[in-house]
């Protein structure tokens, strides 16, 4: 069995809050989780975040770290505080000081394909 197809079966019916300011890999990202079995919204900046929020809390939640002028940390204050788990996706080293008041959050380096995304959604939950 595939990585992809464990990732098909560990996703399946998983709610996904979908941060990322780039469109194309926003969409790939989407795409590939759904295809993965993932129900997953996604949103490209910490207005439109904080309203799907409001909405419904997510299982995980995998978020761009920079988001043109801003950052998603306010996002992942909240999430953190509602004890759902997520992961930085950044175009920096995880070693990066940005990173220094996350300790423990995994950071995933760009860039990076949408079954790498998966494998780590699947052990941060079986880690949990």
């Amino acid at each position: 069995m595939s990585g992809a197809d464990n990732a098909s079966e560990s996703l399946r019916g998983l709610r996904i809050l979908l941060v990322e300011d780039d469109p194309l890999i926003c969409l790939d990202l989407e795409t590939s989780l759904e295809e993965f079995g993932a129900i997953v919204t996604a949103v490209t900046n910490v207005a439109a975040a904080f309203a799907a929020l409001a909405i419904a809390m997510p299982d995980i939640a995998v978020l761009d770290f920079e988001l043109g002028l801003e950052t998603s940390e306010s996002i992942a204050e909240v999430v953190q505080a509602r004890n759902v788990p997520f992961v930085f996706l950044s175009g920096h080293s995880e070693h990066d000081e940005r990173f220094s008041r996350w300790p423990g959050i995994r950071v995933l380096a760009k860039p990076l394909s949408a079954a790498r995304v998966a494998r780590e959604i699947e052990g941060i939950l079986k880690a949990r």
